[in-house]
């Protein structure tokens, strides 16, 4: 057993600094994202105007301003905190196979997981400390943005000392307890995971409940939402109404993995190239994380389309909503940018990390006789698919909410060209993810055995 546990941190570590490096990144992404929300939106809750007498200029719209802060930060922190969730699955998936190694030497369940929950824990551990000081770093700047209201300070933007520390211990609990659950494929048949034997399967049920979410909010915008408002003086339907769209929006990553395991299966059948089935079925073989690998991407064009919306406000003919319409587009334009970080963040690490995994394979296409150049368009197939069924996902779901909360699609031409520029922003990305992991394809294919 000491032995055993001597030789734990040459197993886990022998991978190389890059495979160490990108889980790190991911949790200080995830800290800084979540504490730069969270404060943002503390900002304008704690501006809200208390008491029933009348209310003019800024104070007549922070309680819309702070509805819609709270709407944004319920659209990026579940996204923010499920990078965090990758990142410990992520950190864990590289090592199963050194961890099942253990298990058939004679590691017990409690030995293999204090060992890899431990290394996890402490990746978070610095991850959250390097993201901290992102955010202290970036929230001076964010007091320069002009929201059409008095200027933030700086302590404004900052959350309460004590939130910090219960920051980072969520982040830290959830990436333990994300290293756990992963870990259980491990700890109950080692052989099947060594072996690289587990068979995936998708459930229809995941299609189901999502499609329930999407009637479901149709029906209560055109039904509920006007008897609550009657009733509840509409403050509940809007609570509601936010619930609704962070669910649907939270669903595409249930139904996301399912449409992607379809269309790879059919892909693979039917393709017409070698380097388009053999990334259709690394596809099929992991759908979780080829979606996982866009999910980010997904999210950002869903807000681009949210954020067409606000172009459909007219002009304002008020003191009062010229700050209103300030107020949203440069909040809008914000929550699109950390959204387009949290992608360039999740799809970059994601990818490179999809490119380590499957180094042994990549060697073994090589020696097989797959030339570098086939390896690299099987790559691309694997990535192109999820990133256009994605995109597919993201704009339907963005017209759905759209027309069900207006009561009709835009028709805008600048609304369209706005989303269209976001669409070719995500797939600049993509690519950029491509350049990236490129290096790393040549070299695994080309390492000596």
């Amino acid at each position: 057993m000491n032995a055993l546990l001597a030789s734990a941190p040459l197993l886990l570590r022998r991978r190389g600094a890059l495979a160490d490096l990108l889980p790190v990144l991911a949790f200080a992404a995830a800290t800084a994202i979540n504490a730069t929300v969270l404060g943002g939106a503390a900002a304008f809750v704690g501006r809200v105007p208390t008491g029933e007498a009348p209310m003019t200029g800024e104070a007549s719209v922070m309680s819309f301003l702070a509805i819609c802060a709270v709407i944004a930060s319920v659209l990026l922190v579940p996204s923010a905190v499920g990078l965090g969730g990758s990142a410990a699955r992520l950190s864990l998936a590289r090592r199963e196979q050194d961890l099942a190694a253990m298990r058939l030497v004679g590691g017990t369940s409690g030995q293999v997981g204090s060992v890899a929950v431990l290394d996890v824990v402490a990746q978070a551990l610095l991850g959250t400390v390097l993201g901290l000081g992102t955010h202290l770093a970036v929230t001076p700047l964010l007091t320069r943005l002009d929201f059409g209201i008095s200027p933030f300070t700086v302590g404004d933007l900052l959350l309460p000392v004590w939130a910090y520390p219960v920051l980072v211990l969520a982040l830290v609990v959830l990436a333990a307890g994300s290293a756990a659950v992963s870990l259980a494929g491990v700890v109950l048949s080692p052989l099947g995971v060594a072996r690289d034997s587990r068979v995936v399967r998708m459930s229809v049920l995941r299609v189901v409940l999502w499609v329930a979410l999407v009637l479901g909010f149709v029906v209560f915008m055109n039904i509920g939402a006007a008897l609550m408002g009657q009733a509840a003086g509409g403050m509940a339907s809007i609570a509601i109404m936010v619930l609704f769209i962070a669910a649907i929006v939270a669903g595409l990553n249930v139904v996301g993995p399912f449409v992607v395991w379809i269309a790879a299966l059919v892909l693979a059948k039917a393709a017409p190239t070698p380097s388009l089935m053999v990334g259709a079925r690394r596809l099929a073989g992991d759908p979780r994380a080829g979606w996982r690998a866009v999910s980010g991407i997904t999210f950002a064009l869903v807000i681009a389309g949210f954020l067409t919306m606000i172009a459909t406000l007219g002009e304002a003919t008020s003191p009062e909503e010229a700050m209103m319409f300030t107020a949203m587009t440069t909040g809008g334009l914000l929550t699109l940018g950390i959204a387009a970080v949290l992608a360039a963040v999740s799809t970059g690490v994601s990818q490179t990390a999809r490119v380590i995994d499957q180094a042994p394979r990549l060697r073994a296409q090589h020696i097989a006789g797959a030339e570098v150049g086939q390896l690299h368009r099987a790559r691309l197939a694997e990535i192109a698919i999820p990133v256009a069924l994605s995109s597919i996902l993201a704009t339907g779901t963005a017209l759905l909410v759209l027309a069900t909360v207006l009561g009709g699609a835009p028709n805008d031409p600048m609304m369209i060209v706005q989303y269209l520029v976001s669409v070719l922003g995500a797939y600049a990305l993509v690519i950029a993810a491509v350049v990236v992991g490129s290096p790393l394809v040549r070299r695994y294919a080309l390492r000596a055995a």
